[in-house]
């Protein structure tokens, strides 16, 4: 679910899997119009107010753009994957997953400030039977700056 509260999806990045549904019910007094024109999914829902629409489906991996037509700066992104395992970091930029087999994985990192938008970073990551693992990634470029504006963001959470 994401819902739309004082002018903002909340929350204003979540990680799905692949084939997942998603309602987007609208708490704000006022009314919205969600939409994406992203190439991963593509859909509209016009002008509304409570949660009158049926869950979107997410057929295809990639990163989704949220937005509202009628209040430009609500954003927000679904980071669409096809992943036996995914997340989203926390506050101090961890992610922890539990029982993963031995064997080499590759690990995408993406955040909505990237200059690549699109372009997730990508590390490989080996484990060896009985071996808890542990990967440490860095930005070699500085993010882009956050937008102006008034809305509260959580970037600072990823």
């Amino acid at each position: 679910m994401v819902d739309q509260v004082n002018l903002t999806f909340t929350p204003d990045l979540a990680v799905i899997p692949l084939g997942s549904t998603v309602t987007f019910p609208n708490s704000d007094k006022v009314s919205h119009q969600v939409y994406s024109f992203s190439p991963a999914k593509r859909f509209q829902l016009p002008l509304y107010r409570g949660m009158p629409y049926a869950p979107v489906k997410f057929e295809n991996p990639g990163v989704v753009t949220l937005g509202c037509n009628i209040h430009d700066d609500m954003i927000a992104w679904l980071v669409v994957t096809d992943a036996g395992w995914s997340g989203r970091t926390a506050g101090d930029g961890s992610w922890t997953v539990s029982n993963l087999p031995a064997g080499d994985f590759r690990v995408e990192i993406w955040h909505p400030r990237m200059r690549e938008p699109t372009a997730p970073v990508e590390r490989q990551l080996k484990l060896a039977a009985a071996e808890s693992g542990k990967l440490d990634a860095q930005l070699t470029r500085l993010p882009r700056p956050e937008p102006l504006g008034q809305k509260p963001r959580s970037w600072g959470e990823y």
